[in-house]
């Protein structure tokens, strides 16, 4: 028994990690060889450079240790899509690109837009409270805002930390995942947590923020969140391939769920979504996530001045590394000098996506894979954001001289505790909905 003790007290640091598993074959398509001129380089790179660049960034993530990986690169005039490894081992099933997969907190974006929704029809305002909407549920805290919920300023405190607390094996982990929850026995978790500072006067990520605005928007509205998500984001945005999941179901194709602790392939068929409810339930496709970006962008969900409201840093997560605005973050843009792109990543305890877009919307990158390592390993954490780097570089038609060395460097993964043997396994992703 205590080798197996040991090993569990080993994990700590949860990074971006994956699992060991042979590249399969990646798919791609093209759709024409046409650059955008404003961002065209010096030196055009030819169309069939940038496809084998990205195959091989792909397949990277793949022998870094990733199970599968699917990805969706489109920019002007060209469009790739992308497939590498395995979908699922037993029966194994190649990685394609249409797969679905959990997008967890690239959730927060779309919960975001439905609460701008209702303040570009006067609903509400940025400053609306949790006890104008909710005055019960957390009494002492009324007074927190919308706007300091959706940028992690109000020092609300994660429930995930005291759901985890006594995952202290990985059977115990998989059963404390697997349980079905409401939004209250998030909340009431959250509220056995001190909280972390005076609303408004620094930052923390926490998913109990995003938890809060869509108990808010059910309470306003009169409708269940996979219904408002459905009706107000999905079908307007042409996300026909998605849904905000409130059971265990996956659609199919899609990415079969593995975490890795130490060298055991953990099965995660029985996770629950509403451990991470508004704040990460998001099943989708890469096709999709790249659909919502282009109808965000231009103006199809909420105004484009409130676009650039959602989109405006509010504040710096030194611990995440994070310039968060309402719902998304910056990341930088190795097409342009001193450019940003703006989206969200996503992770639960299988799955880790990324998907961003140029502000204009032309230029969209989402990819995502299976096979998390929980444990630390940085070739993994480089490949995945690498990949992200080259992707972006050739919605140009460019190739970053220094492998992306252009764009920013990986986000940090915030702190949270869940406690395996006697260490503290720290991390985001899973344990926050969102990586």
């Amino acid at each position: 028994m205590q080798a197996p003790r040991r090993r569990l007290a080993a994990l700590v640091g949860i990074l971006l990690a994956f699992t060991s598993a042979p590249a399969a074959a990646v798919h791609r398509t093209a759709d024409g060889p046409a650059v955008d001129p404003a961002t065209r380089p010096d030196r055009p790179v030819p169309e069939q450079m940038l496809e084998r660049r990205l195959e091989r960034s792909l397949r990277a993530i793949v022998r870094a240790g990733a199970v599968g990986a699917v990805a969706r690169v489109q920019g002007p005039g060209r469009s790739y899509a992308l497939a590498a490894g395995d979908a699922a081992l037993r029966p194994r099933h190649p990685a394609v690109p249409g797969a679905h997969f959990r997008a967890a907190s690239v959730t927060k974006q779309l919960t975001a837009v439905l609460a701008l929704q209702l303040v570009e029809r006067g609903t509400w305002s940025l400053e609306t409270t949790i006890g104008d909407v909710l005055p019960g549920l957390w009494p002492e805290r009324s007074d927190v805002t919308l706007r300091q919920l959706m940028s992690h300023t109000s020092g609300m405190p994660d429930y995930l930390p005291v759901l985890l607390k006594r995952a202290t094996s990985t059977r115990k982990l998989v059963r404390t995942i697997s349980q079905r929850r409401t939004d209250r026995e998030l909340v009431r978790a959250a509220r056995k947590r001190a909280w972390l500072f005076e609303p408004g006067t620094d930052i923390r990520y926490s998913n109990t923020n995003f938890v809060v605005v869509g108990m808010m928007l059910k309470k306003q509205t009169g409708r269940p969140m996979g219904t408002l998500v459905r009706r107000r984001v999905l079908e307007p945005s042409g996300m026909t391939r998605s849904r905000f999941a409130t059971d265990r179901r996956l659609p199919r194709p899609s990415l079969h769920e593995y975490a890795v602790i130490g060298r055991k392939r953990v099965d995660l068929r029985r996770f629950h979504p509403s451990i991470f409810s508004s704040a990460g339930a998001l099943v989708t496709t890469a096709r999709d996530l790249n659909r919502f970006h282009a109808a965000l962008s231009r103006g199809a969900l909420v105004p484009p001045g409130l676009v650039r409201v959602m989109r405006s840093v509010i504040g710096h997560d030194p611990e995440a590394g994070l310039a968060y605005g309402l719902g998304s973050y910056r990341y930088g843009d190795p097409c342009r000098a001193g450019g940003v792109v703006h989206g969200h990543d996503g992770a639960t305890w299988g799955t880790l996506t990324l998907t961003f877009t140029s502000p204009d919307g032309r230029r969209r990158v989402t990819v995502a894979m299976t096979g998390r390592e929980l444990v630390p390993r940085p070739r993994t954490d480089q490949a995945f954001y690498g990949f992200l780097d080259q992707a972006l570089a050739a919605t140009c038609g460019r190739v970053p001289r220094t492998g992306g060395a252009e764009a920013s460097p990986p986000p940090r993964l915030p702190s949270l505790g869940l406690r395996l043997g006697s260490q503290t396994w720290v991390g985001r992703g899973s344990l926050t909905g969102d990586g």
